[in-house]
């Protein structure tokens, strides 16, 4: 079998689990969770799957995602089939290793981010009071 875009990706972040080769969809075990690789139309799209869209405030990831588009390339939906809250992104198949290897890593890093709203992390720094001496 040809090697695909997930036995590329699997080598080019050191993933310690074979790829079968030719496979099309893949799911890699990052911190305790899944990320989906999939290639469909000569892209490679990572997704990740946050929530119950009925556990979390939808209105509020909505606010939260208006500002993170200007920080990430990834997308927030909400999965109808499923009614689950994802997490995804997609580069072209034919990558190289180097933009795999970041794109992977920005990818988990904002996952990271989002599954800390979902737990209802606090997302903005406390502001320390300003104090004015004469």
């Amino acid at each position: 079998m040809k090697e695909t875009a997930l036995n590329a990706l699997a080598k080019a972040i050191g993933y310690p689990e074979e790829v079968p080769l030719g496979s099309a969809s893949f799911a890699f075990s990052v911190d305790g969770g899944a990320v989906e690789a999939t290639v469909a139309n000569g892209r490679l799209i990572l997704t990740r799957d946050l929530a119950a869209a009925a556990d979390v405030d939808l209105a509020a990831f909505a606010g939260y995602a208006a500002g993170r588009v200007l920080r990430e390339e990834a997308v927030l939906a909400c999965d109808p089939a499923t009614d689950r809250v994802i997490f995804w992104q997609d580069l072209p198949a034919a990558a190289d290793a180097a933009l795999m290897r970041r794109f992977f890593e920005v990818f988990a890093a904002s996952c990271d981010w989002w599954l800390a709203r979902v737990r209802g992390a606090e997302t903005a720094a406390a502001i320390p009071e300003l104090m004015i001496r004469p």
